[in-house]
């Protein structure tokens, strides 16, 4: 298993980061303040400040389509007749594999004229339907050259998704167990080095001991594939593998996943890396449209696609859901793609430049807050290693994948609150990135933190008090509502149906009531971590939280839904019911509606954890 590529990586010489000039980084920082300073005047100062907000998220999301159809445009130019694409791809798919020869024994993937991708797709304890949906996916998707299935955790209950993987895969496929987890090597060469040149008095260069642990653990894979007699080639050649190892955390199984997927990607001569999830599903052109935008420019090292909900009818929940990916997501991710300045690359649909991971995997699993190492936030804080070495990340907007939601209230609002611990952390604490970045993503940024902030703080004012710190007006909500869904009914690649269409004022408010709680509690424990989701194992699914988890995990909601109900009140008595209400029945009025709130609140999240 001979290496293709000289420096070990797999990198191909052309593909390297932007370079960005100190003038550049003062350019950058400068253009922060700019921007940020008209948009709050534009803001501050006009009657519809949120219609015109959208106007210009639609117009960055157009401009974000257009230049990633240019760039496949141009790749497929490069690479030949596009009318022929897709035949020329059809007729390789149909070969038998052993007929297609490489020399140093990987697959020539050369005459497909398609950029093709190892895939990484990683989970614990998963259900088994959903399991084998995620995995049989990967059999038709185009540009899909080999496939790795990473399992956290080595116990009977894990056996589980092994059995799975062999099951869908039973052919040309293998199962290797890690011994010791590879981050966890990392980490121990990483300390083992410092230790060392402090000892010695040697100056610590971190970017040479990184690469040091990360050659030991690609040798250890190495290592590992060849005490397991995996072939890549002839009639006995390996194209799935499945990797486990002791439970840790996502991250864990992420970092070694990625170190096998160096490894085979280097030995095969594959470019690109594909990242999922155990519960999400692909379609035919999920990896190929996502490779193909970024494939034309060596400075892109990262893309993400579009994502709809495949669970979406299971409940209530999920169909609200539904309409929040559809319209809110696809408008929001869509901005600072269009100056490849993605910051975040979700993980049910990433794609990797095999260049860019070795240069930023360690720091990435190595990451710490506050004296803390940090298990979550793993999507993000990728794309932010990767933002910050110059590398660009598209957001393909019109491609998409399928993933998973929470179909409960409870698991919904944990979802929201890891995902938001995540944004904090590197929105708040990696301000180095802007300034190597397009202004774009800092002003992104300070949307994305402080409005739902702003708004918890205006509401907290008008419950205590009754004063209005903000007045938006509702005709320009509801202007902003009708444009945005008509925008999205043209546009957005995910069509939703007409039976659908009735939980989009739902999905609305299920959206953004609970946004700014969401916010300020997961800013105020910043450090908590977890997978953030109950599994969806039959064990794990059998297991209920204890009754201080379940209010530690949504008690803020139970307080801020009484906020809520109470402001609610407050402004119906004080613009609606005028004149109706005695003072005491004013405030009868407020507690009750506020208790009403909190209860019900409660019965939907804590009672049904507990």
């Amino acid at each position: 298993m001979e290496a293709q590529h000289p420096d070990g990586f797999g990198a191909p010489a052309v593909a390297s980061p932007r370079q960005v000039s100190s003038l550049r980084k003062v350019i950058n920082i400068v253009g922060c303040v700019v921007f940020f300073a008209i948009y709050w005047m534009i803001i501050s100062s006009c009657r519809w400040p949120v219609t015109l907000d959208l106007f210009v998220s639609i117009g960055l999301t157009e401009l974000n389509r257009f230049l990633n159809e240019s760039r496949r445009m141009e790749y497929y130019k490069d690479s030949g007749d596009s009318n022929d694409h897709d035949e020329e791809k059809a007729a390789l798919t149909e070969k038998d594999e052993t007929e297609v020869n490489l020399e140093k024994g990987a697959i020539d993937w050369s005459t497909s004229g398609k950029k093709e991708c190892l895939a990484a797709i990683v989970g614990w304890r998963e259900d088994p339907a959903l399991f084998t949906r995620a995995l049989s996916s990967y059999k038709d998707a185009q540009s899909c050259g080999f496939v790795i299935a990473g399992i956290d955790g080595d116990a009977e209950e894990d056996m589980e998704m092994v059995q799975v993987f062999n099951e869908v895969f039973p052919t040309h496929s293998h199962v290797i167990h890690v011994p010791e987890p590879l981050g966890e090597v990392a980490h121990q060469i990483y300390d083992q080095e410092i230790l060392s040149r402090e000892k010695a008095g040697l100056p610590i260069d971190y970017t040479e001991i990184h690469e040091i642990a990360m050659r030991q653990c690609l040798l250890l894979a190495r290592e590992m594939l060849t005490n397991a007699k995996i072939v890549f080639s002839g009639p006995n050649h390996i194209r799935y593998l499945c990797i486990r190892q002791r439970h840790m955390h996502k991250k864990g199984i992420m970092f070694t996943s990625y170190i096998f997927s160096l490894a085979i990607a280097d030995i095969l001569g594959i470019e690109f890396i594909w990242s999922s999830d155990s519960d999400s599903i692909v379609s035919s052109n999920s990896i190929s449209g996502t490779v193909d935008t970024m494939a034309t420019d060596p400075s892109i090292g990262g893309a993400s696609s579009g994502l709809y909900l495949h669970n979406s009818t299971e409940s209530a929940v999920a169909r609200m859901a539904e309409t929040v990916y559809w319209g809110e997501l696809y408008v929001n991710r869509s901005m600072a793609g269009s100056t490849l300045s993605s910051d975040c690359q979700c993980g049910p649909s990433t794609m990797f430049r095999l260049s860019a991971l070795p240069h930023i995997l360690i720091p990435w699993y190595l990451q710490t807050i506050m004296g803390k190492r940090m298990i979550i936030n793993e999507d993000r804080h990728l794309t932010t290693n990767l933002l910050k070495r110059g590398w660009g990340v598209a957001f393909a907007s019109d491609v998409l994948t399928a993933t998973d939601t929470p179909t409960t209230l409870a698991g919904w609002l944990k979802q929201q609150i890891r995902w938001s611990r995540g944004t904090h952390i590197e929105s708040l604490l990696e301000p180095s990135v802007y300034a190597v970045n397009h202004p774009l993503l800092f002003c992104g940024m300070i949307k994305r933190e402080f409005v739902p902030i702003g708004s918890l703080f205006a509401t907290l004012i008008y419950f205590f008090t009754g004063k209005a710190l903000v007045t938006l007006p509702i005709e320009d909500l509801a202007i902003r509502c009708v444009i945005g869904w008509s925008y999205n009914f043209l546009r957005n690649t995910h069509r939703l149906t007409p039976g659908t269409w009735k939980w989009l004022l739902p999905g609305l408010i299920f959206y953004h009531v609970p946004m700014p709680a969401v916010y300020f509690w997961s800013l105020i424990t910043l450090t908590a971590d977890g997978w953030g989701t109950t599994m969806r194992s039959s064990s794990e699914k059998a297991k209920k939280d204890g009754v201080w988890k379940a209010w530690w995990e949504n008690g803020f909601f139970v307080v801020w839904m009484a906020i809520v109900c109470g402001s609610a009140a407050r402004w119906l008595t004080n613009h609606v019911f005028v004149g109706l209400m005695s003072g005491m029945a004013a405030t009868y009025f407020f507690l009750i509606s506020a208790a009403m709130g909190s209860f019900f609140a409660w019965k939907a999240t804590i009672a049904t954890t507990s």
